[in-house]
Formats: structure tokens, sequence, C-alpha cells
């Protein structure tokens, strides 16, 4: 260890020398250090790989002491022999019997002791019936019946609930209610729109000229009372004012204009505060209501249509309508 901690400070008195040769320039102190560094560097490099002994340095080894030897364990004394007894000259000496002394009771085990006679075995009289006999093994006289367990009672069944009905759905289920005018109006719409499908290009405008004539026919006055069907819109343009469509049974629109722009003639928009803008806040989308008011009569469908193409007129019927009245159904 002496030799390391040599090597160590010649290294570092060695680097300090050099450096301060370098940094300085040559100088005595500077060339002294570096001297110096290099015999303790060398000093210390020789011991390291020579390791010479330095009696100065020795540490004395002590001796160890040496383990105590176990004590030997006390034998317990063994126990005296008892004494024969003493026989009086009067009584006649009986045989002597070769005297065998027990062992002691902790140096037998098993094997030494004297072995223990059983009782002879006692006979019982049995009585065998022929015929009677019966295979342990397979018979269930003695077991008991085994109870099948009782099978769980399944829970009875949620009847699951009907699906709502589809817009198609409540827009048929009002077809009863409608009125004869109402039903023959429906009635020209839907036949016309099937034939305009299988219409030719050249044919589809006399389809809409028939439908023309068997809308007039049906509904005599523009006027009309009672009609049913289900709340198809309900809005409000900026002004308040209402705007309305309603679905007929077949699918037919009959509705007010979305815009006031083009209602300043026809005044379809339900103004705000008054009793049938009341009502009409009563209604949501769906609601299935009865309500009367006017067309407008225009060719060529003998009302006017809110549809600006042919086709749309025909396959999509929906017509300007000015409502008077509500009745939520």
């Amino acid at each position: 260890m002496l030799w390391v901690l040599l090597f160590i400070a010649g290294l570092m008195i060695l680097l300090v020398g050099v450096m301060s040769l370098i940094l300085k320039g040559p100088r005595l102190v500077n060339s002294l250090l570096a001297s110096l560094g290099v015999v303790v560097l060398v000093s210390g490099a020789g011991g390291v790989i020579f390791k010479p002994r330095l009696p100065a340095f020795d540490v004395a080894s002590l001796p160890l002491p040496a383990p105590a030897a176990p004590e030997p364990e006390s034998q317990p004394d063994p126990e005296p022999l008892p004494a024969p007894a003493m026989i009086t000259p009067s009584e006649p000496t009986p045989a002597q019997q070769p005297s065998v002394l027990p062992a002691p009771a902790s140096a037998k085990d098993e094997s030494q002791l004297a072995p223990i006679k059983l009782p002879a075995p006692l006979s019982v009289p049995t009585t065998t019936v022929v015929g009677t006999e019966t295979d342990p093994l397979t018979d269930t006289s003695a077991t008991p019946p085994q109870t099948p367990a009782p099978e769980p009672t399944p829970a009875p069944a949620t009847p699951a609930q009907p699906p709502p009905p589809t817009e198609a759905e409540k827009l048929a289920a009002l077809a009863p209610q409608q009125t004869r005018e109402e039903s023959a109006f429906t009635k020209a719409v839907s036949d016309a729109r099937t034939e305009y499908d299988k219409a030719g290009d050249d044919d589809r405008a006399s389809v809409q000229s028939s439908r023309a004539a068997d809308i007039c026919a049906a509904v005599k006055k523009p006027d009309i009372q009672g009609w049913v069907g289900t709340v198809k819109e309900l809005d409000r343009d900026p002004g308040g004012r209402t705007i309305l469509s309603i679905a007929l049974p077949d699918g037919t629109l009959v509705k007010t204009w979305n815009n006031a722009m083009s209602d300043i003639d026809d005044k379809t928009l339900i103004l705000a505060g008054t009793p049938l803008a009341a009502a009409v806040g009563k209604l949501a989308v769906g609601d299935a209501v009865r309500f009367s008011g006017s067309f407008f009569p225009d060719d060529p469908d003998c009302f006017r249509s809110s549809r600006l193409s042919l086709d749309q007129s025909m396959t999509e019927p929906s017509f300007l309508f000015r409502f008077a009245s509500f009745d939520k159904l």
C-alpha cells in the first residue's frame, strides 16, 4: 500500500512540475519539482513491482487463541446390584436357579420384550340360508334412494317490446279516419304516382293532366274541412312566423312557404301571437292532427304545387296550403 501511495504522489508531483515548465518556462523550482516527481514515481513503481520488505512497517502477528477442548460429559454411576438373601441353616437349601439380571428399562426396545399371549378365539355358530345371500358390492337395499335434484324453473321470459311504429305505419293508421273528399284526393295522387313511374317520357305530361282532372273532380272547392295527417315539419323563420308541413295518409304534403319573401301574396306563414300560432305551439313533429284550410287553385296541377319540376311534382307531390285550424288526435 505504501508503494502505491508513493507512485501516486510521484505522479502528481511530476504533473505539477511538467505543467509549471510548460506554462512558466524552465526555472529552478520547476525543474526540482519535476525531478522530485520522477524520483518518487520511480521509487513507487519499483516498490509496487519488487515489493521490498520494510521491517519498520511490518505488523507483528498475534497468536490466535487455541479452541478450548470440550469437557467430557460425566457418566451416571451404575446402580449397585441387590445383595443375595441369607439362608438360615434350619431351612432346607432350595435348588439355586440361575439368576438373570433384568436389563435396564432404558436399554430395551420392543424386539426385546417378552411376547404377550393372546386369548384363544371363541367359535360362534352361524347359519347360512341358501338363496338369500346378497353381494355386498351389488346390494342396494341398505343404500337410501337418491332423490334427483329438481330442475331449475326457468324465469318467465319478458315479452319483447314491440318496435315503435314507423312514419309510414302512422300514416296508414290514419287512412280510416279520412273524410270522403280527402280519401278521393289521396287516391287520385297515389294512382297518378304509380302510373307516372310506368309511363314513358313522352306520356308523362299527359299523366299530370289526368291527375289534375281527378284532383279537381275529388275536391270541388279549395276550402277543406276535417282532413287528417301527421306533422312533418315545424319551424320558425327569423320573423317568428311558423313554418308548417303536414303529411297526408298517402305521403302527400300540404305546407306553407318557408320564407317571408315567397309568402308576400299567399299569407301561408302562421303569424306569432295569433290563436292559430297558439294551437300550433302545442304540436310536435310526428303528432297526428285534424286540420282545415284552403288550397290555391292553379294550373297544371289543379292546385298550386310547391315543386318546381314535373318529376318532383308527380313522385313527391306537395301542395301549397293556408291552414285555418288544428285539433290534435
